[in-house]
């Protein structure tokens, strides 16, 4: 099972509601043994990044630019519901 992980601020209540989006578009899909998203805070990203698949931001570090191994995907669309079908579809092509 690959893993998505979701990271902001806290790691609590925008990282834990994009991830349960996930989560549930994946499901729907008939996907959910595929992959799942977590939710980590920003300040233990680097020991998660590590075992991940794929990454999916909410909170940029401002002034920092990091480059990751694995792919990086927005997750504002997901709290905004603009461009949000497109979003799960570039997460979904990236975990098959």
């Amino acid at each position: 099972m690959k893993t998505i992980i979701v990271a902001c601020g806290g790691g609590i209540a925008t990282s834990a509601t994009v991830a349960t989006k996930i989560n549930n578009a994946l499901e729907e899909q008939g996907l959910s043994s595929l992959a799942k998203a977590e939710a980590v805070d920003i300040k233990s990203l680097d020991m998660f990044i590590k075992n991940a698949d794929v990454y999916v931001s909410i909170t940029p570090v401002v002034g920092v630019v990091e480059e990751y191994e694995i792919p990086v995907v927005s997750g504002i669309p997901l709290l905004t519901g603009v461009g949000r079908d497109e979003t799960i579809e570039k997460i979904i092509e990236l975990i098959k």
